[in-house]
């Protein structure tokens, strides 16, 4: 039996064999039951980003979820959590800024505003940028240089990332001089999407090129209120059995950060703060621009879900996204980012098995399109795994994992 939510298709394999005669009836019931529960599941983040925006467009974050707001995002996000604990929320701006945070594990995570791939001989490097250079870690809590390595993608701004144009969605293409009617044409001009212009850009792999380097991603510690901490005996990690400390990634190094600059998260304007980084324990380059599902929501200009695809902690999942917007000094609507919620398949699966692993049914998850890949089963497996990059046909073990 079929049945469809969204693009995925729910399988159902009826194994009690012994009920042949309300065959048919019994699936009816299963599949209408999962697709209940799936729709529930799936609902969350739809309603979870709503009340986000609203919250946004209410003024409620006091600087619209700019770099000051994060720690209110995060204490907000981690009280959303308590009720959708698989759910992962964040936000991402065209700035590049970013923060989110997430329960099992639980941390969270921030990214500055700004552009990776400035080159250390650059005119301003040493006057703006020595302070994204010198933020980034080692697994054993030492700083080291956030440097660049040949294959890996920046963000380039198109005439500094200030002029407009109209995002690419249908809405916004549409040529609103042409419309006669003065009450269509003001619906069509407010429905006209703004959009910022960049590119992306990967660092070649010959070793004679620039050096550049980038602003890191942090992953932090979070309170039983889901702000950052590095105080002994705060960190949240292990959940409601108990609170513990928080080590870098080495598992053995207590975090103990105190990186003074004038970062956006201090306010701006020139002021300095050292908590930027307190609690954070380890760093790397990520800039969310130039993911799958940014740039797909980009292209929209509407609410949606992605693909499955490798997540940056390199789970696979899939993605609701939807766009907010502000309004320029012209009235314009410009296209602001992205709120956004992952949902990993081991949680979907996790899901699956909760509800059926004692059900005289198999629940599967497939892909719609065509060549239909699993994405989850009430079994407990996935259609993902790791595998060799030499031999796609060969899992990777702990050795080479």
């Amino acid at each position: 039996m079929l049945l469809y939510h969204n693009y995925l298709t729910i399988l159902l394999l009826l194994i009690a064999t012994s009920v042949m005669a309300t065959k048919s009836e019994f699936n009816y019931e299963i599949g209408k039951r999962v697709l209940d529960l799936l729709r529930e599941y799936t609902d969350a983040p739809s309603k979870v980003l709503e009340f986000l925006s609203n919250y946004r467009e209410k003024n409620a974050f006091p600087h619209g979820l700019e770099p000051q707001d994060r720690d209110i995002f995060f204490q907000l996000g981690d009280t959303l959590l308590t009720a959708n604990p698989r759910l992962l929320l964040f936000y991402a701006l065209e700035n590049g800024a970013f923060a989110g945070n997430q329960r099992s594990p639980t941390f969270a995570h921030y990214r500055e505003p700004g552009e990776s791939g400035y080159r250390l001989d650059g005119p301003v490097h040493m006057e703006k940028l020595q302070k994204h250079l010198d933020s980034c870690i080692d697994e054993n809590g030492r700083q080291v240089p956030c440097l660049l390595g040949p294959g890996e993608s920046y963000i380039e701004c198109i005439d500094n990332c200030t002029s407009l144009q109209r995002c690419p969605d249908e809405d916004s293409q549409q040529d609103c001089s042409a419309v006669e009617r003065a009450e269509e044409r003001s619906l069509c001009e407010s429905n006209t999407k703004w959009c910022i212009s960049y590119t992306t850009k990967t660092i070649p792999l010959s070793d004679d090129s620039p050096k550049r380097g980038y602003i890191p991603f942090t992953f932090y510690c979070i309170d039983i209120n889901g702000l950052p901490t590095q105080t002994p005996g705060e960190n949240a990690e292990l959940g409601a059995d108990g609170l513990g400390n928080c080590y870098h990634d080495d598992g053995i190094t207590p975090v103990n950060r105190q990186v003074s600059g004038d970062y956006a998260y201090c306010g701006g304007e020139g002021i300095i703060c050292n908590n930027t980084f307190l609690g954070g324990f380890t760093s790397g380059n990520y800039d969310p621009r130039y993911r799958p599902w940014y740039i797909a929501t980009k292209q929209k200009q509407v609410p949606n879900w992605s693909e499955p695809y490798e997540f940056y902690t390199h789970n696979i999942g899939i993605t609701f996204s939807r766009p907010i917007h502000s309004i320029d000094e012209e009235g314009k609507t410009v296209f602001a980012g992205v709120l956004a919620s992952d949902y990993s398949l081991d949680g979907i699966a996790s899901f699956l098995t909760e509800n059926y692993d004692r059900s005289d049914a198999i629940v599967t998850i497939v892909e719609e399109a065509e060549p239909n890949y699993v994405i989850a089963s009430s079994t407990g497996i996935t259609g993902v795994r790791k595998v060799l990059i030499e031999d796609n046909s060969k899992p990777c073990t702990e050795e080479n994992d």
